[in-house]
């Protein structure tokens, strides 16, 4: 009878015990469970930040709500109404201590809400597109809720981390317990009182030992932790839980990564490109400035030159040919300006009409050469024979301009450029050589380059904006232009175009 009252004791234990570890079991499960909830909103609110943040870097603006935010509602609202549910089923004691988490959760909801609304009225504005709106919707938007968003995920998943260690606490309570117990009927029945601990230590301390140490592990950082994989019944179920939970987390956080460092690259490479952008703009105002100046000093020193004293008829008449001839040149370089705008947007276009190559040269030289006296640079033009072009020639004539322009400026005082003008059987071709420093090693190649200068040209207040119009002149016409040291000194440029009824396009010769 005591053996059997025994035996009846150690069973009623092990009932005893085997349902209150089914329920702290069930207490971990159920930890688990709000913590993937938590871990997957913090996922989720990842996703509809990268989301606002590439609407914005992409153009895609507009008060819509994408899909990333009404799945972030989603995954709030099923927490929320999970800790609701978990609160309805608890005693009174638990139901108090669950509060936190509601209003955690309740928190949550109404930020994202927040968060949701002033994006949605920034991105209805409808010009918040590009790099800079994408920074100032996370710097002025994002930061300050999602820090704040984040406090509240780190302080939910931490109550539930410390909600599952409890349930492990209480389960190595019973399982001191059910030893203390198991020692007092083992004074009866001391092999049955050995059978049953050893039992219950298999079937109870080692799964919640190893789950233990799992969950300690993956939440310490260590991404691969997984449970046991001989767990049985219950705890078989928990550890699948758990490790379906770490796997999508890991996953999850890796595809976050990756997206983060994607974007932060787009994002440095589109800083680059406007870091870029920029200093090619300064560098050519600042040529332009430099280039113009020089015309309008001379403008304003030869009328107050002419307001002194008292001049006579050729003084004035002197100083105003100076006048004109600097304010031809600058009206030709903000005609140049122009025309290089004009041509990379397409507005600017070439009529296709009879002209002459030759006549074009002779009106450029006679534009220029008030400009080539005030520089003290003579200007010498032969024009062989006709050089019959189908073209515009008030393109032509601006093309010729701008190399004599050119040639002047580089040249010293003293100083000649000679326009010459040939023609054979398939082309026609102008010729500027000047008696300036020439090209350094490299530059003759890269001349005809939008706001291109070789030393020279720096040093002379040019803005690289001549040739490359000449340039675009040369290949409206079919043509080409190119540009090379001459064998005595100074440079020379070279515009060769196809002869009126000439086939194909001809390279320049040597």
């Amino acid at each position: 009878m005591a053996l059997a009252g025994a035996v009846a004791l150690v069973a009623a234990l092990a009932v005893w015990g085997a349902g209150a570890a089914q329920r702290e079991a069930a207490a971990v499960e159920a930890a688990f469970a709000q913590l993937e909830r938590a871990r997957a909103i913090d996922a989720a609110f990842n996703r509809y930040l990268l989301r606002e943040t590439e609407r914005r870097l992409s153009g895609e603006i507009g008060p819509g709500e994408s899909h990333e935010a009404a799945a972030l509602r989603g995954a709030l609202l099923a927490f929320r109404r999970a800790v609701e549910a978990e609160m309805g089923r608890a005693n009174p004691a638990a139901r108090e201590a669950r509060r936190p988490d509601l209003v955690n959760a309740v928190g949550l909801f109404d930020l994202f809400e927040r968060v949701e609304t002033v994006s949605m009225l920034d991105r209805a504005r409808g010009d918040r597109a590009g790099p800079e709106a994408a920074r100032q919707f996370l710097a002025l938007i994002a930061s300050d809720r999602d820090r704040t968003f984040r406090a509240l995920i780190a302080a939910t998943v931490e109550r539930e981390r410390a909600a599952a260690e409890a349930a492990f606490a209480r389960l190595a309570a019973l399982r001191e317990r059910l030893a203390l117990a198991g020692s007092g009927i083992a004074v009866v029945v001391l092999g049955a009182a050995a059978l049953f601990a050893r039992a219950l230590q298999q079937s109870l301390l080692r799964p919640i030992v190893g789950l233990s140490a799992a969950a300690e592990a993956f939440g310490a950082g260590a991404r691969g932790a997984r449970a046991p994989a001989d767990l049985t019944g219950e705890f078989a179920t928990l550890g699948a839980q758990f490790d379906a939970m770490a796997a999508r987390i890991d996953s999850e956080q890796a595809r976050l990564e990756a997206e983060v460092a994607a974007r932060t690259a787009e994002l440095e490479a589109a800083n680059g490109e406007l870091r870029r952008i920029d200093a090619q703009r300064r560098r050519f105002f600042a040529a332009v400035s430099h280039e113009l100046r020089t015309p309008i000093t001379v403008l304003l020193g030869e009328a107050q030159v002419a307001l002194r004293g008292e001049p006579t008829q050729d003084d004035l008449r002197a100083a105003l040919d100076r006048i004109a001839a600097s304010g031809g040149y600058l009206r030709r370089r903000l005609d140049d300006l122009l025309n290089l705008a004009r041509s990379e947007d397409g507005a600017l276009t070439i009529a296709r009409a009879p002209c002459d190559l030759g006549e074009a040269a002779r009106a450029a030289v006679e534009a220029a050469t008030a400009y080539a006296a005030a520089q003290e640079v003579a200007l010498d033009v032969d024009v062989a024979g006709p050089a019959p072009l189908i073209g515009d020639a008030e393109a032509l004539r601006q093309a010729a301009l701008a190399l004599i322009d050119n040639a002047v400026k580089l040249s010293p005082p003293g100083g000649r450029v000679r326009v010459t003008v040939a023609a054979d059987d398939r082309r026609a071709i102008l010729r500027v050589v000047d008696a300036g420093p020439g090209f350094a090693e490299g530059e003759a190649a890269a001349a005809f380059e939008a706001y291109a200068q070789g030393a020279a040209g720096r040093r002379a207040g040019g803005a690289g904006l001549g040739l490359a119009v000449v340039r675009w002149i040369a290949a409206q016409h079919q043509g080409v232009a190119s540009a090379m040291n001459g064998p005595e000194g100074g440079a020379v440029v070279t515009l060769s175009l196809p002869r009126a009824g000439a086939a194909a396009q001809e390279e320049t010769p040597a």
